[in-house]
């Protein structure tokens, strides 16, 4: 009985990951699925992602914020990694952005003044009371043995985490994908899952679920607006507390362009 091939999307928070989840709808429908456990801290391992897959024959795609790489190992399919990764500055302030505009949702008001006003004052209530959704978080994501949490180790105020694993990890991902080059990464998407077997389809869309403002700025802009908002302690705290994701960022960036040029190897299993 010939394996299945199954799209596994690890939707990192403020990603990219809603609009990619229209494009796999787009691509297959009901055949992709999308699911998560009933808290924000919930976690599926490996082995319940198994289960999942197995109980919806009919799957294609899978999406979800709470799998994590490396991905499962079956005999009844072959899993086919989809990962987008971001400049981690810029996803923070997507994080920011978001939780503001949600709240003024809740509050029935628009701000029409600068979007990033109160991003000092968040960073530092995110200091003291949720210190890693600021400091390495994609790296924590991506750097997980089998079935296991992240090997987290505190240090000097910052997270430390298994970067060399993150990399390694990605570096085996058939589809991976740059937020600040989505259209570009995605539309690459389509030669690599055809040696996959795997129809996929994509036409540039506006990004969906969007909190930045000037998202359509060149990432160097966005940059400069972010530390513009910031004091300079705060702005250089970001990045040594992002060290590893700002690493693991540049890495990727670079495995990425090699493959638009030279296409991805698939490895020998």
């Amino acid at each position: 009985m010939q394996q299945r091939n199954v799209l596994l999307h690890y939707h990192i928070f403020k990603n990219a990951g809603t609009t990619f989840e229209r494009v796999l709808d787009e691509n297959y429908g009901d055949g992709h699925i999308t699911f998560d456990g009933p808290f924000s801290f919930s976690v599926i391992n490996q082995d319940q992602l198994s289960t999942i897959i197995q109980r919806h024959p009919n799957a294609i795609a899978c999406s979800s914020h709470q799998i994590h790489l490396p991905p499962p190992s079956a005999t009844q399919f072959r899993p086919i990694p989809v990962v987008f990764i971001r400049n981690p500055l810029l996803r923070i302030r997507s994080v920011f952005l978001f939780g503001k505009r949600s709240a003024e949702k809740v509050l029935e008001k628009v701000e029409r003044s600068d979007p990033l006003a109160g991003l000092e004052e968040w960073i530092t209530q995110k200091l003291s009371e949720n210190l890693l959704q600021i400091s390495n978080l994609q790296t924590s994501m991506l750097s997980r043995c089998y079935n296991l949490p992240p090997k987290l180790e505190g240090r000097e105020g910052r997270a430390h985490l298994d970067l060399q694993l993150a990399i390694n990890h990605l570096s085996v991902v058939p589809c991976l994908g740059r937020v600040e080059y989505f259209d570009i990464d995605v539309s690459s998407f389509t030669e690599t899952l055809s040696r996959f077997d795997i129809p996929f389809f994509y036409t540039k869309r506006r990004a969906e679920n969007v909190s930045s403002p000037d998202f359509q700025n060149t990432v160097e802009e966005q940059l400069r607006s972010m530390e513009r908002s910031l004091s300079p302690e705060t702005w250089q705290k970001l990045h040594w507390l992002n060290h590893q994701d700002l690493a693991l960022y540049e890495i990727a960036h670079e495995m990425v362009e090699k493959r638009l040029t030279n296409g991805f190897e698939i490895p020998l299993v």
